[in-house]
């Protein structure tokens, strides 16, 4: 990649849970909790020395700003993200998609498929 010329970018979202499974199961439910880790360090796991730059982003600002660093090592990007957005396609098909993979649900339970994210 680098003999290339191309940028070499790593990104990983932190929304504190499972986006899909808020949406299917429940948006406070706490099993769709994850303990917080910093990602940003990830680099560090594979090569203590590593020259990568990492970047923790939760504005436009700071993205910009990180995309704008010289390519001249790897890019590592933790985003942070509020844990209750997802698409509204996910929010509309959560029942169904809980449906398909856990079983119909019980009476009642989710009438309106974005109550549950509201």
């Amino acid at each position: 990649m680098r003999r290339n010329g191309w940028r070499r970018e790593g990104r990983q979202g932190r929304n504190r849970g499972y986006t899909i499974e808020r949406c299917w199961l429940g948006k406070t439910s706490r099993f769709n909790d994850v303990a917080d880790w910093s990602y940003a360090d990830l680099p560090k796991v594979f090569r203590r020395d590593t020259t990568a730059r990492s970047f923790v982003v939760k504005t436009v600002a700071d993205l910009e700003k990180a995309l704008s660093a010289p390519n001249d090592s790897m890019i590592f990007i933790e985003s942070i993200m509020d844990p209750f957005d997802a698409p509204t396609a996910v929010i509309m098909s959560g029942t169904n998609g809980a449906d398909i993979d856990y079983g119909p649900a019980a009476p009642g339970q989710h009438a309106d498929p974005a109550s549950h994210m509201r």
